[in-house]
């Protein structure tokens, strides 16, 4: 999700979203305050939708359903540091709450100064030095109250800026940290953990609309290469197909490192036919590639992979779809590699 930097923007959320997290008794986590930041900031319509549909039939968010709505539309990668952050993310919300009591204080106590003033100005007499001078002397302490109260409000509108600024320095630091835990450092796909992350709601999603698909692609002979031409060429080998895999995925659905020269790919389809046919041009796009070995100064041949598909059906669980896929890759290693099979 993307927030405007804006500090206007930032405080039109922040009445927005406190008031609806106390009126449904949604407790003030940073999980929380994120899922209702976005949706008072309207970043996340389908997000908006689900909750709105919570609301209405719990009158609240329970917390395991804020959990699969932060899981399904902000994610959380790093669950030590999403924990250490939360506490100065308390502690940033707490100054402000704090600030926010002060200056309703200052406010009561110049509404009592300003009552007295009033009720002593309606009891003054005409005409006469004595009233007059009573008169001055309640407008000069209405006059000192309120360069009082302009100097408060001066002051808390600074500490309020300087809050919103550490609260969006600790959700930048920990979305980078999301990122991060969740990235394949070699090939920059996602990893196999937010894989089985993601492969669990997939599976939940399943919808007769559009066929949901499990691909598992498995490089041909990546052994022998890597004994053939060394462990760097090996690297560049799987980079290079990474990056064809995610180019051909995007729009589709999302790539993933497996583990060693194994990756997969969750993606919907309109059909069963435009899903194979999308594997089959990946399949020979892979065979196209070319990777130059530095040592050997000659190119490696052939790249090929293997590949096993298997669609999400009505209450298949991620066990059962990643089995099914598996077995497809293996048939289709079995039966000659370079090859693509359905479960």
């Amino acid at each position: 999700m993307e927030f405007e930097a804006s500090l206007a923007h930032s405080a039109q959320c922040l009445k927005k979203a406190v008031p609806l997290m106390v009126k449904y008794a949604i407790p003030v986590t940073p999980m929380n305050y994120a899922i209702w930041y976005c949706y008072v900031s309207g970043t996340q319509p389908a997000l908006n939708q689900e909750l709105d549909a919570t609301i209405a039939h719990l009158a609240t968010c329970p917390p395991h359903v804020a959990r699969r709505l932060f899981d399904r539309y902000l994610s959380e990668r790093d669950l030590a540091l999403f924990h250490e952050l939360s506490g100065s993310f308390h502690g940033a919300i707490s100054t402000v709450q704090g600030d926010i009591a002060k200056t309703l204080e200052t406010a009561q106590d110049y509404s009592a100064v300003l009552a007295e003033c009033y009720a002593g100005l309606y009891n003054i007499k005409r005409n006469n030095v004595e009233s007059f001078d009573g008169v001055l002397n309640y407008v000069e302490r209405l006059t000192a109250e309120s360069i009082t109260m302009q100097q408060e409000a001066f002051s808390f509108q600074k500490k309020l800026e300087f809050a919103y600024q550490e609260i969006t320095e600790l959700r930048e630091a920990l979305l980078d940290s999301q990122i991060q835990a969740s990235i394949d450092k070699l090939t920059g796909l996602y990893n196999r953990g937010k894989f089985d992350e993601d492969v669990v709601y997939f599976c939940q999603s399943f919808t007769d609309l559009k066929q949901a698909a499990l691909i598992f692609i498995d490089v041909d002979h990546f052994k022998s290469l890597n004994d053939t031409f060394g462990h760097q060429t090996g690297d560049e080998t799987l980079k290079k197909i990474a990056a064809k895999i995610s180019r051909q995925t995007e729009g589709k659905g999302a790539a993933y490192r497996y583990g060693g020269e194994e990756f997969c790919i969750l993606a919907c389809f309109s059909s069963v036919g435009e899903a194979v046919n999308f594997v089959q041009l990946l399949r020979q796009d892979i065979s196209k590639l070319s990777v130059k070995n530095k040592e050997q100064n000659k190119a490696v041949h052939p790249i090929t992979a293997s590949f096993g598909m298997a669609f999400v059906k009505v209450d298949m669980d991620k066990s059962e779809l990643i089995a099914k896929a598996d077995k497809a890759l293996y048939l289709a290693k079995t039966h000659g590699r370079d090859r693509v099979e359905i479960a």
